[in-house]
């Protein structure tokens, strides 16, 4: 399956983000510190360069952002670099302060930012354009010329059965509703339940119907549970999913703005209403029943409506990671910065060959800790700022390297699903657009170690497809030496 849109295009893209990127770490040291204005000036145009790309993409359908994971990374890009970013610059005053108050930040620093940002996404890109992932391509290739034999309504049937029943057995503990934990198994086989929305919500044929009836109800069930457990994630990931879903059987133009606008207005309504239950909460031991969750969010609803400016959520400077990236960049040049290039060789190594491996993810609660002085929450610098804070400027070459390769990787493994339909890889294609999602991580957990999750599984697949070709063949060739 050919790219829809030319790779060429591509490395042009990331050539203008390197310049952008240059531009700002050139002007850094000489701007005004308060002048934020030019920082905003530098989101600004790098929104411009992102929107042509990214209307193209929308207007060629949902089939250009399922196998080309570019086009995730640069809406990810433009929504944590540009658009939140640009919060010092134009957004209100009280939640720039809050903002800025969680480190000192002035425009040089945010400059210095803009320019790894910038250098570092240019550099991915060209990576992501002049790497075409062909070998990899050619592997799921050959199991998705097996896997799509497998109906599509079969594999969404079954995704949807193991789904339903891992998260009604799931609900009840995290509700508070029995006691003990749920095993990591468990968990996995629950996370199913938004790849078998996504397959139910585009399923075509005579099934379509009822698979589609069964993703919504799911969706539904799944929302309000999020929506009771306090979290927006889990609330607002079904609808992501669905939206998905059915932007690829229905098309993106009509599907999209809507699914898009919903998810939207219910991540505003819900962020007031979260925090006040998770208040409430937490005053009550961090237990509470279905009757009392439910009691709470109807005073939260009641309550939370009309709330003053400097007690409403902040949803802009959610997106804002300025202040956490000056942060990064300033504890490396003091000499403190991550030990992510130690752990880095860790992500090869599967948990279960090494009981001992260390926590990949702890980088994000030690981040937190010399930021705020707290580890009870967790921070991350986004994937070329993390590259800057491990190692220096070699970190953001090797990050944005690591990025772009990675890219390239997950979109060729995407087309090959997609052009054999092979229904039973498709968590294959969703998890590698969750990869380019993940932008305002650290490279090595969201990216590299992401990646093994699906780099080991199709390995393997590929070399029992080999093995077995190979015994067919020399089968084959004993019945031709025994004929007369």
């Amino acid at each position: 399956m050919t790219e829809t849109i030319p790779r060429q295009h591509w490395i042009r893209l990331g050539w203008t983000y390197l310049a952008l990127g240059a531009g700002a770490w050139w002007f850094a040291p000489t701007a005004d510190v308060e002048a934020w204005w030019v920082h905003g000036l530098w989101c600004v145009i790098g929104l411009i360069v992102a929107m042509p790309t990214l209307l193209l993409a929308f207007r060629s359908g949902f089939d250009v952002v399922l196998t080309d994971h570019r086009v995730v990374f640069l809406g990810a890009f433009a929504l944590y670099f540009l658009i939140g970013a640009a919060l010092p610059a134009f957004g209100p005053d009280l939640q720039v302060e809050n903002s800025l108050r969680l480190y000192p930040t002035d425009v040089n620093g945010a400059l210095r930012v803009d320019a790894v940002n910038g250098l570092g996404f240019g550099v991915a890109l060209l990576i992501s354009g002049l790497s075409q992932g062909r070998w990899l391509g050619r592997q799921a290739e050959r199991v998705a010329g097996q896997a799509g034999r497998v109906p599509p309504h079969v594999v969404a049937g079954l995704l949807l059965a193991l789904g339903i029943g891992a998260t009604a057995y799931r609900i009840p503990f995290d509700l508070g509703l029995r006691p003990g934990a749920v095993s990591g198994i468990v968990r996995t086989l629950g996370q199913l339940s938004l790849v078998a929305i996504f397959m139910a919500a585009s399923s075509r044929g005579a099934h379509e119907r009822w698979l589609r009836s069964l993703g919504v109800i799911l969706t539904g069930v799944l929302a309000v549970v999020g929506v009771v457990q306090f979290m927006k994630s889990e609330a607002l990931l079904p609808l992501v999913a669905l939206t998905a879903g059915l932007a690829l059987r229905f098309g993106s133009r009509w599907v999209l703005p809507v699914g898009l606008a919903l998810i939207a207005s219910i991540f505003m309504m819900l962020g007031n209403l979260v925090n006040y239950g998770r208040g409430v909460v937490a005053l009550s031991s961090g237990t509470a029943t279905l009757t009392e969750r439910w009691s709470y969010l109807q005073e939260g609803w009641a309550g939370t409506r009309e709330l003053p400016q400097n007690l409403e959520y902040p949803y802009w400077s959610r997106l804002c990671y300025v202040p956490t990236q000056v942060a990064s960049m300033d504890f490396q040049d003091e000499g403190n910065g991550g030990n992510g290039m130690r752990l880095m060789w860790w992500t090869f190594v599967p948990r279960f060959l090494a009981r001992d491996k260390p926590q990949m993810t702890a980088m994000f609660i030690e981040m937190n800790e010399k930021i705020t002085g707290s580890d009870t929450s967790a921070n991350a610098p986004g994937v070329f700022v993390s590259g800057y804070y491990h190692a220096g400027w070699w970190g953001v070459w090797l990050a944005s390297a690591v990025c772009g390769w990675i890219l390239a990787q997950t979109s060729a493994i995407a087309r090959a699903v997609h052009a054999h339909q092979a229904a039973m890889m498709v968590p294959f294609s969703l998890l590698g657009m969750f990869i380019a999602f993940r932008i305002d991580g650290d490279f090595i957990p969201d990216y590299l170690g992401v990646f093994m999750f699906i780099l080991y599984p199709l390995l393997a697949a590929a070399l029992v497809l080999g093995v077995a070709a190979a015994g067919q063949g020399a089968a084959a060739g004993q019945r031709e030496g025994t004929e007369p």
